[in-house]
């Protein structure tokens, strides 16, 4: 199973509560409150968000966390590269020497990109907004989606 952290699923949820929500701002004790996250998990979450430009911090007494980017144009592959790095299901996808023991004899070396750019591409495929109207994403793309039978 492909699981996403617990700070990525907390990331979704501040971005969605502050891109819903703009143009207001929300220091961490409104987010904690609105979400029913801690206190300092937000902090930790707001900090790698900002720090990924997806939302910006203002200071001083009307201060706190906003995002001006509407939850549209927010890709999930965005919020997940964000706090988790670069989208790769295996580490022989990522450049670097020094990964495997069994690299150099690997039959599968560098075959994994097919299925990494496969998961990539659903996941730009689905915005912030995708996720907090569902039922939304789903009559729009229910004529595209392919019918599954059991």
């Amino acid at each position: 199973m492909i699981k996403l952290n617990k700070i990525t699923d907390y990331a979704v949820v501040i971005l969605g509560l502050l891109s819903s929500r703009s143009p207001n701002k929300f220091s961490t004790s409104k987010i904690s409150s609105d979400t029913g996250l801690s206190i300092p998990t937000v902090a930790k979450v707001c900090k790698l968000l900002n720090n990924a430009n997806l939302i910006k911090a203002g200071r001083g007494a009307h201060g706190g966390y906003f995002c001006e980017t509407k939850p549209s144009e927010i890709s999930v592959a965005v919020i997940v590269e964000a706090i988790d790095g670069p989208i790769a299901i295996t580490a022989c996808i990522e450049e670097s020497e020094d990964l495997c023991d069994t690299q150099s004899i690997c039959l599968l070396s560098g075959n994994w990109n097919k299925a990494n750019n496969a998961i990539l591409d659903a996941l730009k495929s689905v915005s912030l907004s995708d996720l907090l109207n569902p039922d939304d994403f789903f009559t729009q793309n229910n004529s595209n989606s392919p019918v599954l039978h059991s």
